[in-house]
C-alpha cells in the first residue's frame, strides 16, 4: 500500500509504504488499508485495492474501498472487476480509466 505524493507536473508517485508490520494486524482484517487511506489524507471509501489474494480483498472490502481483482488468483477473489494485470489502466484527473485493460471478469 502506498503513500503517494503530488509532484509539480501533476502527477503522483509513492513516497512511503504500509505494510503488515505497520499495523496491528494483516489481511483480512483492514488495518492496514485504513492507514493508507488516512495518510493519504482520503476516506477508505475513496480508493481503489488492486488485489490478488482473497485476503486482500476481504480487507479492501471491509475497510470499504473499492477492490479490483488482479489476475487469474483475482479470480477467486469476490472482486466484481478482475483486471489480467495492471497494464493498460491509467489514472488521470482522479479518474481510473480502465478501457486499454485486459478485462478478465466485468
Amino acid at each position: 500500500m502506498a503513500n503517494c505524493d503530488r509532484r509539480a507536473d501533476g502527477r503522483t508517485h509513492a513516497s512511503s509504504s504500509v505494510s503488515a508490520d505497520d499495523v496491528s494486524h494483516g489481511k483480512p482484517v483492514p488495518d492496514g488499508y485504513r492507514t493508507a487511506a488516512e495518510q493519504l489524507g482520503l476516506t477508505p471509501a475513496r480508493t481503489v485495492v488492486f488485489e490478488d489474494s482473497t485476503a486482500g480483498a476481504k480487507a479492501g472490502a471491509a475497510a470499504s474501498a473499492t477492490v479490483i481483482g488482479v489476475g487469474q488468483r483475482g479470480l477467486a477473489t469476490y472482486a466484481t472487476l478482475v483486471v489480467r494485470d495492471l497494464r493498460g489502466l491509467t489514472w488521470r484527473d482522479g479518474v481510473l480509466n480502465l478501457a486499454a485493460a485486459d478485462l478478465l471478469r466485468l
